[in-house]
């Protein structure tokens, strides 16, 4: 009986990636791995480790391991990229509830929250202050759904609740741009400041702002944000007022006025 002979082994399936390699050394394989939010994350950390001026279209590319070129697949420019990473940025701020009783307690829990979020992200308050928010951001919507729902409650409601969310955003924004800086200034930096206030003033004959340089350079006396946004709560008009400005404005638009 003539034996048969065995029959080959069976060979395993390769499990190399054979994809070409392009120009830059990366495989086609790894370029369709990488995705949009891949590379808007990256650009965010970079920003944030190392500044927005040292980010840059090749910098995101080189640590994803793709071209630059590739990079236009997901952004159409860098302006169209530092928008997106203030929209991701934004969508990843969650506003912690508050609980408080009081309707304007709440809203100044929400601003101070968001405060400290920003100040968490310096490459944020950076974007923010040399861009507008894109109107499409989900973190906007979700800052002012917050917002606009406590103002309900305090019986704002319509454009003066528009307006006053804009007012609260205005404020808080412009502390932490102002604050800034400025956290880590010691009594004694105060007390120069103090000084060189003083003399500038009463060389220009400035008597008000001699007389109060100590208390100008003075960091406590500037107050908390939390202090000037009651100050602005304070300021709104009551439930019945609002309503009789509205009614108000809606006949000067009936008559034609």
């Amino acid at each position: 009986m003539t034996s048969q002979p065995d029959p080959s082994p069976t060979r395993a399936p390769e499990t190399t990636d054979r994809s070409p390699l392009r120009r830059d050394g990366s495989s086609r394989s790894h370029v369709a791995a990488v995705t949009s939010d891949d590379v808007v994350s990256t650009a965010l950390r970079q920003a944030g480790e190392r500044g927005l001026e040292a980010l840059s279209i090749r910098s995101v590319a080189t640590e994803l391991g793709i071209s630059p070129m590739t990079i236009y697949k997901f952004v159409a420019s860098k302006d169209e990229l530092i928008d997106a990473m203030l929209v991701l940025a934004l969508n990843r701020m969650e506003i912690p509830y508050s609980n408080a009783p009081d309707w304007q307690q709440r809203v100044i829990d929400v601003m101070v929250a968001w405060r400290e979020l920003l100040l968490d992200h310096p490459s944020v308050v950076q974007l923010l202050v040399e861009r507008r928010v894109p109107a499409h951001s989900e973190g906007l919507g979700r800052l002012a759904e917050h917002v606009l729902a406590n103002l309900e409650d305090g019986g704002l409601t319509g454009r003066a609740a528009a307006q006053t969310f804009w007012q609260l955003f205005s404020l808080t924004f412009g502390h932490i741009v102002f604050e800034r800086p400025r956290r880590n200034i010691d009594e004694e930096a105060q007390r120069e400041a103090a000084q060189a206030m003083a003399a500038t003033a009463q060389a220009r004959g400035f008597a008000r702002v001699a007389n109060l340089a100590e208390d100008l350079t003075n960091l406590a006396v500037r107050g908390t944000l939390e202090t000037s946004l009651r100050v602005l709560l304070d300021g709104l008009p009551s439930r019945g007022e609002s309503q009789s400005v509205s009614q108000n404005a809606a006949a000067r638009v009936q008559f034609g006025e």
